[in-house]
């Protein structure tokens, strides 16, 4: 019997505080933020001035590679390289700020240089920074020794925080807020993930640094409040949290057809401990109202 209760078994999982994050998508570094990204496709001429502006970027961006302009003295210079490449470092680490801790300082730091030298960046906004961090982890970044297997996965858990706290919600929806999770078609808030980890990257922290392998299903959420919350779950739940997805459904019906593919229909324990998880769901605001 236990073995069917344990198909539907999440745990509630408090965040972390978020940071303090920059919400406006402009700043005084805009135009040169452009550059430094590189943004779209440089025509081979350019007039002199964006040879001059693609110049003081390019060195910006790679000091070590490329010469600095010959018309302004390294004084003044070191002042921009620092102040870029902190408020790239700033923004990175106020977004993980566990993987940066696991690294320590030397190692996030050259991870943070490789990253703002080598990856060309689609966007200029500075709230885009962290997910183009996991595109250069994804597609760029070499891996030390002494890096460890789940950064990416790690790092893209720490990135849904910022993510669901940030997204726009869209249209709003005439929801009915009393529901009844199996008669009606149960809506899922709007701002809400989920994710199969092949590591516990909740539980992954610098006292907690070598985990082993274990598949980690975790949903990611925006409450009425605006606050962000996590819920651990499973493969089952999350197949049951994908069908809610598409609102097409009742609960009575979703809890059938999931019970069917696993080969459990009509086994009234197993049905029970679906009912519970959507009466979780509502009670932690994850499902946030109905459709008739």
């Amino acid at each position: 019997m236990e073995a069917y209760l344990l198909c539907w078994k999440e745990t509630l999982i408090s965040p972390a505080p978020l940071s303090c994050y920059l919400k406006s998508n402009k700043s005084s570094f805009y135009k040169l933020s452009k550059l430094l990204l590189k943004v779209g496709n440089m025509p081979e001429t350019l007039p002199k001035f964006q040879v001059v502006q693609q110049g003081f970027a390019d060195h910006i961006k790679n000091p070590v590679v490329v010469q600095q302009p010959a018309d302004v003295d390294d004084r003044h210079m070191s002042i921009y390289r620092d102040l870029f490449f902190k408020n790239i470092m700033s923004f990175l680490s106020g977004t993980f700020p566990v993987l940066a801790e696991i690294l320590g300082e030397e190692r996030w730091l050259e991870i943070g240089r490789d990253f703002f030298s080598r990856h060309p960046s689609k966007s200029p906004y500075f709230l885009e920074i962290s997910r183009e961090f996991l595109s250069y982890l994804e597609n760029e970044y070499e891996p030390a020794k002494s890096d460890p297997s789940y950064m990416f996965e790690l790092a893209h858990y720490e990135w849904l925080e910022l993510y669901v706290d940030v997204e726009p919600e869209g249209d709003s929806l005439e929801l009915d807020e009393e529901v009844d999770v199996l008669s009606s078609k149960p809506v899922l808030s709007p701002i809400s993930e989920g994710f199969l980890y092949n590591y516990p990257v909740h539980k992954i922290s610098s006292e907690n640094s070598s985990p082993e392998p274990s598949q980690s299903a975790l949903i990611v959420y925006r409450k009425r409040d605006d606050s962000v919350a996590f819920v651990e779950s499973n493969t089952f739940t999350l197949q049951l949290f994908s069908l809610l997805k598409e609102q097409r459904f009742s609960g009575k019906e979703l809890l059938n057809t999931l019970l069917k593919q696993a080969g459990l229909e009509g086994n009234q324990v197993a049905y029970q401990g679906g009912v519970d998880t959507l009466e979780q769901w509502l009670e932690l605001e994850l499902i946030v109202g109905s459709k008739a």
